[in-house]
C-alpha cells in the first residue's frame, strides 16, 4: 500500500464517495469541510515538500474561482473530464506541483450520485431514499450522511454497476493508488 498518498473531500457526500472508491481504505482519506479547507490541505502539502499525491475533491460553487490555491487548477486544462448531461466532472492537475490533483463536481457530488444511480438503472426508492433530486440533496446534507446505511449500499452498487463516470473515476483513483507512471499526463 502506498503511504504518500491523501484524497481529501470537502464534504459529507464527496467522502462517502471516496470512501467507496478507495473500498473504505479510511487511512487516505482527510475529510475537510468546506472548499477553502480543501484549498488548505493541499497548500499545506505543497509547502511540506513531500512528493505525496493529494487529490481534493470540491464541488464547483460559487466559492470554487475565490479561492487562491485553487485558481490554478482552474486555470489549467483538465487532464480527464466528463462534461456529457448526466455525471459531469472534471480532474485537474496543478501546473507547479504535478502530484497535486483537484476532482470538480459540477454542479455538486449529491446531484453526480443521484445521476450516477439513474445511469445504473438503480432505484433510488430500493436503497430507502428519496426519488427525486430535492429531496435526494436535502438528505444528502445530513452530517451523518458519509455513514448512512442507504447511501453506503447505492454506492456500492454504482460500484456494481459500473456506470462510465464511476469507471471513469475509479480508474483515476486506482492510478493514484498504484502510483502508475501514466498517471493522467
Amino acid at each position: 500500500m502506498p503511504e504518500n498518498v491523501l484524497f481529501v473531500p470537502e464534504c459529507h457526500v464527496d467522502t462517502a464517495l471516496t470512501r467507496t472508491l478507495l473500498a473504505d481504505r479510511l487511512t487516505f482519506i482527510n475529510h475537510q469541510h468546506g472548499i477553502s479547507k480543501v484549498a488548505n490541505v493541499l497548500r499545506d502539502q505543497a509547502k511540506s515538500g513531500k512528493a505525496r499525491f493529494v487529490v481534493g475533491m470540491v464541488d464547483k460553487d460559487k466559492k470554487f474561482a475565490d479561492v487562491h490555491y485553487l485558481r490554478p487548477f482552474a486555470n489549467s486544462r483538465p487532464v480527464a473530464a466528463r462534461l456529457g448531461p448526466d455525471c459531469r466532472y472534471c480532474i485537474y492537475q496543478h501546473p507547479a506541483h504535478a502530484s497535486h490533483y483537484l476532482i470538480v463536481m459540477e454542479p455538486a457530488c449529491d446531484t453526480w450520485i443521484f445521476e450516477a444511480a439513474h445511469a445504473s438503472g438503480l432505484a433510488l426508492a430500493d436503497f430507502g431514499l428519496p426519488p427525486t433530486l430535492p429531496a435526494f440533496i436535502e438528505v444528502m446534507k445530513d452530517e451523518d450522511t458519509e455513514d448512512k446505511p442507504q447511501l453506503i449500499r447505492l454506492l456500492r452498487a454504482i460500484q456494481q454497476a459500473q456506470p462510465p463516470a464511476y469507471r471513469e473515476l475509479a480508474e483515476f483513483v486506482a492510478d493514484v493508488m498504484d502510483q502508475n507512471s501514466r498517471l493522467w499526463q
